[in-house]
């Protein structure tokens, strides 16, 4: 299975709810192919903030996004810059420029080292939801990827998989 998402001047989150236990080991796989970046500006600023990301939501309120930035280097994450947005989501840059567009890349978080680097305060006790945001109501720049290999694992036992 794969997802493909496509941005025109739109906005929008899918979301899988879950109720998975986070400890230390916990990972989050998946495979990305960016066909296209919608931001004009760094993504850090409210006007260059269109981005195509995945993303994991926590029992604390807080959500992770990993995503492909056309100007922020890679290994960066900042708070959304928007307003509400900013109390609760983070954004974690994985690749940067526009190498590598067009070709499949994969990726396998360790889900604590990522947030307890990313966001302050205590880290959640539960994943609850597995999220695809995207946003391109600033540029209107039209952007495509898809994702695929979706998987939560813990010590090599996959939890979720799709």
């Amino acid at each position: 299975y794969f997802i493909k998402a496509r941005l025109e001047n739109d906005v929008g989150i899918i979301k899988m709810p879950v109720d998975i236990e986070l400890s230390r080991t916990m990972r989050f796989s998946f495979d990305w192919l960016y066909e296209s970046l919608p931001s004009v500006l760094p993504e850090t600023l409210i006007a260059g903030h269109d981005y195509l990301s995945i993303a994991l939501e926590f029992d604390n309120g807080q959500d992770l996004t990993w995503m492909w930035s056309k100007f922020l280097a890679k290994g960066m994450s900042f708070r959304c810059p928007l307003p509400w947005w900013s109390e609760r989501e983070t954004h974690f840059v994985l690749d940067s420029g526009t190498y590598g567009l067009g070709k499949w890349k994969s990726h396998s978080r360790n889900v604590y080292d990522d947030y307890s680097e990313a966001v302050a305060g205590d880290p959640p006790r539960k994943i609850v939801g597995i999220w695809l945001i995207g946003n391109n109501l600033f540029a209107k720049q039209s952007t495509r990827a898809q994702f695929r290999n979706i998987l939560l694992s813990d010590e090599g036992e996959i939890i979720l998989s799709y």
